[in-house]
């Protein structure tokens, strides 16, 4: 199939999400509103990660398989990693922020994109069936890195430890875990390609999905930098905890791309392909994200300890072993869903109120 370039749809996309990057800026430097600036900012970062998504699968289209993964494990959470590190960067009360939209992007992904994917694909198409063993193997490592970033907060619970070495105690478990998502991607590449996704069937030319997927990096940086810096404002103005906001606002902003396109591809029926990008989104902010995000604290001055709260932990186990239920039983339906999305709006609503 040639080459066709941005399509009518495509380019009237991304001219509407230029524009409100453009207002993004433009409310940043006139010094505007904080909460307005914060708003604009989450709804411009969240359209760039669109576009960062479109031109990923676009190079991994045209390159094909291996590299299509490749593509797809740096720039999945893109957005999400690049406002964690400017996080960090920025310290204070923003730590909080970052630690906690780790654990938020994990529940978010296996609460909220799986529960979102199973309602919609069982509504439309009735009870299915996936493929269980490629799920398992996902919920057996998602189970893993659920246990990983748990141990640090139980740890830090015990009487007479002090803070060095929770903080040592991060840094090994990052090292751990940077270690175990690169063998995760070996296992990747080397097993065979069943999402169900096809290959060689680019629309974008190589060069043209390349300088795209550039461009909107670039953007993306800058106008994470413009909400970033809005946050802690937008905290004092509104009294919205950074915990709210690290676990429900960033993980929404960071992934809402990948929320469609899981949805998306449910309602058509590929379960499988679905729950690979709510597994493999998870599995890379639990084991990549975190990693990056300790050796950020320890370069930048401000340590990141991976110690959050029991609620949060409470939540983060919870998910992780709902997910794990349902993918070794190999099919599922519109309320197994249904339950998950439950579970998510509880913890929500409980996570606005601490």
């Amino acid at each position: 199939m040639a080459a066709t370039g941005i399509n009518r749809s495509e380019g009237i996309q991304f001219a509407v999400i230029a524009a409100i990057g453009v207002l993004a800026a433009i409310l940043h430097f006139g010094h505007a509103n904080d909460v307005l600036v914060f708003v604009v900012c989450g709804i411009a970062v969240a359209g760039m990660a669109h576009v960062l998504g479109v031109a990923t699968e676009q190079a991994g289209e045209a390159a094909g398989p291996r590299v299509s993964a490749l593509l797809n494990a740096t720039f999945g959470n893109a957005a999400e990693l690049i406002i964690v590190v400017l996080a960090i960067r920025q310290g204070g009360e923003l730590i909080d922020v970052a630690r906690y939209s780790i654990i938020g992007s994990v529940i978010g992904n296996v609460l909220l994109i799986l529960g979102a994917s199973l309602l919609v694909s069982g509504l439309r198409n009735g009870r299915q069936g996936f493929n269980a063993t490629i799920a398992g193997v996902n919920a057996t490592m998602l189970l893993l890195a659920t246990a990983a970033l748990a141990l640090p907060t139980l740890f830090s619970s015990l009487g007479g430890i002090s803070v060095s070495d929770t903080f040592d105690l991060s840094h090994g478990v990052a090292i751990v875990m940077a270690l175990l998502y690169v063998a995760y991607l070996v296992h990747a590449f080397r097993s065979p390609d069943e999402s169900g996704a096809s290959h060689g069937t680019a629309r974008w030319s190589p060069r043209l999905a390349l300088l795209v997927l550039a461009l909107s990096a670039i953007a993306t940086g800058f106008l994470s930098e413009f909400l970033v810096t809005s946050i802690e404002p937008t905290i004092e103005s509104t009294g919205i905890s950074p915990v709210f906001i690290g676990l429900i606002v960033v993980p929404l902003v960071g992934n809402i791309a990948e929320h469609f396109a899981a949805v998306k591809i449910a309602a058509k029926g590929d379960l499988d392909f679905s729950m690979g990008i709510a597994f493999n989104s998870a599995l890379q902010v639990a084991l990549a994200v975190t990693a990056v995000a300790v050796a950020a604290g320890f370069v930048f001055g401000h340590e990141l300890a991976l110690s959050f709260g029991a609620l949060e932990i409470a939540v983060l186990v919870a998910a992780a072993l709902l997910a794990a239920f349902i993918a070794i039983s190999g099919k599922a339906t519109w309320l197994e869903g249904l339950e998950l999305l439950a579970i998510y709006a509880i913890a929500a609503l409980a996570f606005w109120y601490v």
